[in-house]
């Protein structure tokens, strides 16, 4: 909407009447504190967001709270205790300019009395002023684009995220704006019991065991920069299960079966193949697991916030902003002089330098010390 210069015009014209507006519905407050969180991020981002959630309702737990995300991520948080409302803001009924007006429409008749912005991108900053909630909290950055720049004036509070700091931290001191200044770090990702009853069923019908040591592997990221080469994945697993006595199960959407099928092709030894879960149900699959393996993408996050050991292929990602960093993780990164260059706040998808160095240069006899350290750490027994 507010991309094309009529939204832009639209907001300069009308802002003494969007004030007056903000005004009047400050003046009548609603009965209940109704609190709007937008999260627009990727499946990651969403994880490394689900403290703030627990925070607001464990702050205000008679609060209505409402989560603007990504209609891809709802998985992520669809079984959240402390979300009582989802909106998905790249809904096709949203979109164009009449559909971020029938968005603002239906945001305004929510009388919400506060609106937190996570995502610091130029539509999710406008959005609640037009709105006219009163208490309007953003993030703000100077990598963001030059119009969510401009626009964050429009907000009650601001707070400067800087780069090379953690995302996650950063996403619980802005609720010191709504009284909240101690809080817990800790990601969650919720299942049904349904989800694992699922779960537990395809472990019996590829004959796992519950004692089995089993470890999940992702091969894919959704963006090139960051992902390793399959025949390394093909290596390190046989070599998992000979060493190690593992079972390995390789983890993916259904666009990723071919891509794992191949990997699978070139091992040596039998694994298995999981491309049937939808993402609501991957938690109850990773709780499963005695140890993860991935690059920095999504899964790596959930299986983390569900307690399972991950094993993070960095690559090209800063270390300081999100990757967990824990007793039960272990980061994989080679000390390249053009990383890190991929960052929540601004990523990026290709090589400046065109060698992809950072992930290229990791070798198999990396990974594998660094799941045989996070043995020790963890102390799992695996024979």
């Amino acid at each position: 909407m507010i991309k094309n210069f009529l939204g832009i015009l639209i907001t300069f014209i009308l802002l003494p009447v969007f004030y007056i507006r903000i005004l009047w519905n400050a003046l009548f407050k609603a009965r209940k504190l109704k609190i709007l969180v937008i999260m627009t991020g990727k499946i990651g981002d969403l994880v490394c967001a689900t403290p703030v959630f627990r925070e607001i309702k464990k702050k205000f737990p008679e609060s209505y709270l409402a989560v603007g995300i990504r209609k891809q991520s709802y998985g992520v948080v669809q079984n959240n205790p402390y979300i009582d409302k989802f909106i998905f803001l790249n809904s096709k009924e949203y979109q164009g300019f009449s559909g971020g007006m029938r968005l603002i429409k239906e945001l305004s008749k929510e009388r919400f009395t506060w609106s937190i912005n996570l995502s610091p991108r130029a539509f999710n900053t406008i959005l609640p002023f037009w709105a006219g909630i009163p208490k309007r909290i953003t993030s703000v950055s100077r990598f963001t684009g030059k119009v969510a720049r401009i626009f964050s004036f429009l907000n009650s509070y601001r707070l400067e995220y800087q780069q090379h700091t953690s995302k996650l931290k950063h996403n619980l001191e802005i609720l010191k704006f709504v009284g909240i200044k101690n809080y817990s770090e800790k990601k969650e990702v919720f299942t049904t019991k349904e989800e694992e009853e699922k779960a537990l069923n395809f472990l019996k019908e590829n004959n796992v065991k519950i004692n089995d040591f089993l470890i999940g592997i992702v091969v894919t990221a959704g963006n090139r920069l960051k992902e390793w080469e399959p025949e390394k994945f093909s290596q390190l697993a046989d070599r998992l299960i000979e060493e190690v006595k593992a079972k390995i199960i390789f983890i993916g959407a259904p666009e990723d079966k071919q891509i794992i099928e191949k990997v699978i092709y070139k091992m040596r030894n039998k694994a298995i193949s999981a491309t049937n879960f939808k993402l609501n149900e991957l938690a109850a699959l990773f709780k499963k697991l005695k140890l993860f393996i991935s690059v920095d993408t999504g899964p790596l996050y959930i299986a983390h916030a569900v307690g399972t050991p991950v094993v993070d292929i960095i690559g090209p990602v800063d270390i300081a902003v999100q990757p967990p960093q824990d007793e039960i993780s272990e980061i994989v990164q080679k000390d390249i002089y053009c990383a890190p260059c991929c960052f929540v706040i601004p990523p990026a998808r290709e090589c400046k330098e065109g060698h992809r160095r950072c992930v290229v240069d990791i070798t198999v006899d990396d990974v594998f010390k660094a799941v045989k350290k996070l043995i020790r750490k963890c102390n799992i027994s695996y024979v």
